[in-house]
Formats: C-alpha cells, structure tokens, sequence
C-alpha cells in the first residue's frame, strides 16, 4: 500500500470512528435524557406512594423505591361488614427478572400502564391503579417511564398473588375512595 493510500485509509477509519464515537455519545445522551424523564415522570405521576413499601400508609419508606409493597390495596366496593374484601398488591416495578419487571419488554411495560392490565397468573385489571388518566400520556412519555422503571436496579422482592373478594385474608390492607358519611345521624344499635 503506498504511502497516500495508507493516509486515506488511515483518514477514512480516523473519520469514521470519530462518528461512531460522536453518535454513541449523542445516543448516551438521549438515553440520559429519556431516563431522566421517565425518572421525573414516575416521581409526578406518584408510582413510588404505592409501589414503595412504607408509603401507603403515609409513612417513611421501609423498603427499596419501587420494589412494590406488602401491605394490599382493597379494591372492592365498602361494605358494613368489610370483612373479606378483594386485595390486590402494588407490584415490584424494579428490574428484576423473577419479581419485577425484567424479563418485560417496554410495550408490555406501557400497556400496563395504560390499561391496568398486567400480565402473568392471576392478574386482571388494576381497578385501584388510575391507569385511565395514564390513558393522556404520550408514547415518548410511556417509553421513556418503561426506559426508566426497566434501568432500576434488580430487588428481588415477591409480591403476595390478589385475593379475590370472599376469600380469607390474612395480610394487612388499606382502603382508599369515597366513603358517605351523615354527620347528623345516629348509629342505631346492633341487635
């Protein structure tokens, strides 16, 4: 190779590893910016005030942010006697394949959002998760959540199976929603 080929060539690979390095560096950037909106998303939509064990309750988190919590969700209409309602528990959103989200692609991860549908065994519609407003993010909004919740770091924390209304409970719950109260009324006394 003569000494003009040897210097296009060298210039040639030169140029050509200077714009793989410049558009890695511009992907790293954009993947940087897309997780620091999912980041700033997940904290404005309020994911971690159930999916963090500790604040349901309004407490201080007691386990890892988004590794999903214990404590269930009733999601069945309040009765008087409330003694077996349907529970359903915020599920792990970390990165981790066996209790979270890591073997789910980003759609999967969207669909959930936007539909309160998960999958897996015994999952059905969230009715206590407000997918129904998540229905107003955008597609870039969805994926850069999904990019953010897939780049956590694995906890392995399992999460309790729903318990379906009627069965037996026996784990601690809460109950969120509209309750009817009449100030001016008296409790008439049970028989």
């Amino acid at each position: 190779m003569s000494h003009t080929s040897r210097t296009a060539f060298y210039g040639c690979a030169f140029f050509a590893c200077a714009m793989a390095l410049s558009a890695m560096a511009s992907s790293a950037r954009a993947d940087d910016t897309d997780l620091a909106r999912g980041q700033y998303l997940v904290n404005l939509l309020g994911c971690g005030r159930c999916h963090t064990e500790g604040y349901l309750t309004g407490d201080e988190a007691t386990g890892a942010f988004l590794a999903g919590s214990q404590l269930g969700i009733a999601y069945t209409a309040y009765s008087e006697d409330e003694s077996n309602p349907g529970i359903v528990f915020p599920s792990n959103l970390t990165g981790d394949d066996e209790t979270g989200l890591g073997k789910w692609s980003e759609e999967e991860v969207a669909q959930a959002i936007t539909t309160g549908i998960v999958k897996g065994p015994g999952h059905e519609r969230l009715i206590v998760m407000p997918w129904p407003n998540y229905n107003a993010l955008t597609r870039s909004d969805l994926q850069a959540i999904a990019r953010f919740l897939k780049a956590l770091p694995a906890v392995a924390n399992p999460i309790p199976e729903a318990i379906p209304e009627g069965a037996p409970i026996d784990r601690p719950y809460v109950r969120f929603g509209a309750y009817e109260f009449h100030p001016h009324r008296r409790a008439e006394p049970a028989p």
